[in-house]
């Protein structure tokens, strides 16, 4: 710290000396200086990017983490090193430490937010490019777009509904979702994520559809239920991105109704009890309305909460039907 006065010193006296050849010598000292410890900088960026990505059995998972919480540390108090990070490959480098130690969740964290850092949006769509296949660095990219997205939502700034790249991240990400290796938790991870970015503009629910979000969710769907309590916060968060997609658009509905939601609901509604079943209910009445609640209703054991929660997903319905087609089903 002593060393960085001195140099803030020597720079602040070459500017303010008005007599040569003081002035100048000053000036050469302090400049040639302050080139050498840039040099030095530089070649530590490099060092530490390149030992992040040497990969097993060369640096470990806690030395790869130790080298981009150092990176991102630097960047965070200079414009200059965040250049020479992205000059030298810094977002593919880190997908790259990513993809080496897929398990080390401080590490996935570490690199979602160094990018984020670098790049902005834009840096986690790249990342999520050079990520395909890779289930843990996709999951923590969906995850950190849904906190950001949260926290810019509880500050009650604009966020999310103004992200000029949403379009992109919900095209990635329901990439990611079709992946033959998705996982339960990369599952909850987009519903959650893409279901935030559609509650604040719903076109991008269109969006996602089209590029066949409708049966990628029904299939996380089936995935949460197959791994019963595991799959319970996948259940939650598919039936919420369902609600958001169904949300005033009749077509969304309909395309999920042809897609098999229905009878998928159903049975997410008789199979788990709790607060799965007041999401499954309000989903499962968004998109057929009152006939396949009653359904449930009258199929579920007794205890489980399905009748609690059909009759106040019915109240809803009267109050507020998704399409008039809808209100031809009550009496």
């Amino acid at each position: 710290a002593d060393v960085l006065n001195a140099v803030s010193a020597l720079a602040d006296c070459s500017s303010q000396l008005e007599h040569e050849p003081l002035k100048g010598a000053v000036g050469n000292a302090t400049a040639k200086l302050v080139s050498q410890i840039e040099g030095h900088c530089r070649e530590l960026v490099s060092a530490l990017l390149r030992g992040a990505t040497a990969g097993e059995g060369v640096s470990s998972n806690q030395a790869a983490y130790d080298q981009l919480w150092t990176l991102r540390l630097m960047g965070k108090r200079s414009t200059l090193v965040r250049q020479w990070i992205m000059e030298a490959g810094g977002i593919a480098a880190v997908a790259r430490v990513m993809a080496v130690y897929p398990a080390h969740e401080m590490l996935q964290k570490e690199g979602t937010w160094l990018t984020y850092m670098l790049g902005g949006l834009e840096g986690w769509a790249e990342l999520l490019k050079h990520a395909k296949g890779c289930a843990a660095v996709q999951e923590a990219i969906a995850w950190a777009v849904y906190e950001l997205g949260m926290r810019q939502l509880e500050r009650g700034l604009a966020g999310v509904s103004e992200w000029a790249e949403a379009d992109m991240l919900v095209t990635l990400l329901v990439e990611a979702l079709q992946s033959p290796g998705a996982t339960l938790g990369l599952r909850w991870a987009i519903c959650s994520a893409v279901r935030l970015l559609v509650l604040e503009q719903p076109c991008r629910g269109s969006l996602f559809m089209e590029r066949g979000g409708a049966r990628a969710t029904l299939d996380a769907l089936a995935a949460g239920q197959a791994a019963g309590e595991n799959g319970s916060g996948l259940l939650v968060a598919g039936m919420q991105l369902i609600t958001a997609l169904v949300d005033g658009n009749a077509a969304a509905a309909q395309q999920l109704r042809g897609a098999g939601a229905l009878d998928a609901l159903v049975a997410c509604g008789l199979s788990l009890p709790g607060k799965v079943t007041d999401e499954t209910m309000w989903t499962l009445g968004q998109i057929g309305g009152v006939l396949p609640v009653l359904q449930v209703m009258f199929k579920a054991p007794a205890g489980s909460g399905a009748q609690c929660s059909g009759l106040a997903t019915i109240a809803k319905l009267v109050w507020q039907p998704l399409e008039e087609g809808l209100q031809q089903q009550f009496p």
